[in-house]
């Protein structure tokens, strides 16, 4: 007797397999969207504390004072002429480009400046508002939140008098050994 084997698998089977994995796709969107959003906050946020650590080692590099100045498109990084006999022309060290932004928002903290200037030591000098007045940043630290309108995460840059800057996470609640990434 003969019989006939079925190899591989029917039309109907294909597109039933095809229509779990379309609704799988469509219901892993929001959640793969949120993902995409807090992946461009954090990216800004390292991207700003990698800037402040570059106005920190140009300090050190070139034993000069050098500034981080934030803008609303993004931040320079540029020395101050020490004299005005100086004969070094000063020019931005480093441009961060707005479309690095991406919708992403950095706000300044009550009484963070919006320029932070580091001295030949990579300590915080103190910081100027937009107009240019100095001043000193006494006993607190110069904190920036990082937030993004479309997305749900927070993040949060912190630069001490010393000079440290570290990330961290605002909703996390307090730095602890459970959440290092806490603020």
């Amino acid at each position: 007797m003969y019989s006939e084997r079925n190899e591989g698998f029917s039309l109907i089977e294909l597109l039933v397999v095809l229509l779990i994995v379309g609704i799988l796709f469509v219901v892993s969107m929001p959640s793969f969207s949120t993902w995409i959003q807090n992946g461009k906050t954090r990216s800004v946020a390292e991207s700003m504390q990698n800037g402040l650590r570059f106005a920190q080692t140009e300090g050190l590099r070139l034993s000069r004072t050098t500034t981080f100045t934030l803008s609303t498109t993004g931040w320079t990084v540029d020395y101050v002429q020490n004299s005005a006999s100086d004969t070094i022309t000063p020019h931005p060290l480093l441009v961060s480009p707005s479309s690095n932004l991406g919708g992403v928002v950095i706000t300044p903290s009550a009484g963070t400046p919006a320029i932070l200037e580091f001295n030949t030591f990579g300590r915080v000098l103190g910081g100027a508002t937009a107009a240019g007045t100095f001043t000193a940043l006494g006993n607190a630290d110069a904190t920036y939140d990082i937030t993004n309108p479309s997305g749900p995460r927070k993040q949060r840059v912190i630069v001490s008098q010393s000079g440290k800057v570290r990330m961290c996470d605002p909703d996390a609640g307090g730095l602890s050994a459970s959440r290092p990434d806490g603020c």
